[in-house]
């Protein structure tokens, strides 16, 4: 089971889709929603999964929700 909530990034997808997060957002938007769900989550974990979550080049079993626009921003992949 995903330590938080259905797995990280799928739940920053959901926020973003819900309007809790608003597009373009960043490490510091992110670092809100977890401290507003209770969550305890390194920087460093908030940097890779999002980082992660948008390389085409990382683990082809790794979803790719988000696309990363420059200077640490990212939006919702289309895919």
């Amino acid at each position: 089971m995903p330590k938080y909530g259905r797995g990280l990034n799928y739940e920053i997808a959901l926020a973003v889709q819900s309007g809790l997060i608003t597009q373009p957002f960043n490490i510091s938007d992110i670092r809100r929603f977890v401290q507003s769900r209770n969550w305890i989550v390194p920087d460093t974990y908030l940097n890779v999964c999002l980082a992660n979550g948008a390389s085409k080049n990382h683990s082809p079993n790794y979803k790719k929700y988000f696309e990363a626009m420059g200077n640490g921003t990212y939006i919702l992949s289309r895919c």
